[in-house]
């Protein structure tokens, strides 16, 4: 049944992108494609630098808790989890279990320095999905397009983000007011939400070090937007940058359960353009640019995963051994 749900939801998905291709036009598409080569390069080395930078903010907050991890390590976790989550229905869902399960050290302290590294990006990016909000809506106001979603969207951003930021606790409350009434799973959502606050309580230094490189990975994916459009030779400004951020974003977030968001992506970001009265073919162009950062990062992260379990197995003399020492035991113990 799985199988044929991802088939489906896969045929559903390159269609949809072989529709927006069809609508914007075959050759404008190839033709942007041609000019946005060294973009692509572009967009694989601050894909790099940003890869670097997630991977210090981890190790920081793992650092905080005591746990010691190399750089590599760390950064093939990261690309393998990530990669799962990207080629599967379950995005987030997936990879975040498979993060901390990947790590040698599982106990709470990994677990809760993990998702507080999740956490602090995402409130990055929300900062910027805001700002993303807001531009799009200004830039709409001129246009026939309704301003409506983007202002809504940006303002459950911030009030989420206000509701985060604040340090009292939100579900202590609703749990302590259902009682024995209160589900199993809004407990265990307060148990993560309370060793979220204490990290943050002992260790503030350390978020507002996770912050400043967050806070660098979010201008980096701007960055990628400006380097595309400086390819494609498309006059822009901030608040057309700041816009694509926004939409991609929204995109991200609409089409999370779609497994790596194929045709989403590209008619999305095509229609964001379109709105924002640049070229369709040039959103489709840098959606695509991403989806081959993506892939290539999915596949490396897999292979990884594939070769360190293969390689964590024990070997055929190595379990010889461990069965004679079992047999052994009985004797010795005699």
């Amino acid at each position: 049944m799985i199988r044929k749900t991802s088939l489906l939801l896969a045929t559903v998905s390159l269609a949809l992108f072989a529709f927006a291709a069809h609508r914007i036009g075959w050759d404008a598409v190839v033709r942007a494609i041609e000019q946005a080569k060294t973009g692509v390069v572009i967009i694989l080395g601050l894909s790099l630098v940003r890869l670097i930078l997630q991977t210090c903010s981890w190790s920081i907050a793992l650092q905080a808790e005591g746990i010691r991890s190399t750089t590599r390590e760390l950064m093939f976790i990261r690309l393998a989890s990530q990669g799962v989550g990207y080629l599967s229905v379950l995005g987030p869902l997936a990879s975040e279990p498979l993060k901390i399960n990947l790590l040698r050290d599982r106990s709470d302290s990994v677990t809760a320095a993990t998702l507080v590294d999740t956490c602090v990006y995402w409130f990055t990016s929300g900062i910027l999905g805001i700002a993303g909000c807001f531009s799009a809506a200004l830039l709409l106001s001129n246009s026939q397009h309704s301003v409506v979603p983007s202002l809504i969207l940006g303002a459950m951003l911030a009030g989420g983000l206000l509701l985060i930021a604040r340090p009292k606790s939100r579900l202590s409350a609703l749990v302590d007011a259902l009682g024995v009434r209160c589900p199993g799973w809004l407990a265990k959502a307060k148990q993560v939400e309370d060793a979220l606050r204490r990290f943050e309580r002992q260790y503030p230094e350390s978020i507002r070090r996770m912050f400043l490189f967050d806070a660098a990975c979010q201008l980096l994916l701007a960055a990628e937007v400006v380097a595309m459009l400086w390819c494609l030779k498309i006059p822009f400004h901030a608040g057309i940058v700041l816009g694509i951020e926004g939409a991609t974003r929204a995109i991200k977030v609409m089409a999370g359960w779609m497994p790596a968001r194929i045709g989403a992506d590209e008619s999305g970001v095509a229609g964001a353009f379109f709105a924002f009265g640049l070229s369709p073919a040039s959103g489709l162009t840098l959606a695509l640019a991403r989806r081959s950062r993506d892939l290539l990062a999915a596949l490396v992260g897999v292979i990884w995963l594939v070769w360190s379990a293969g390689s964590s197995r024990p070997s055929s003399d190595q379990i010889s051994e461990a069965s004679f020492s079992e047999e052994k035991i009985p004797c010795e113990l005699c």
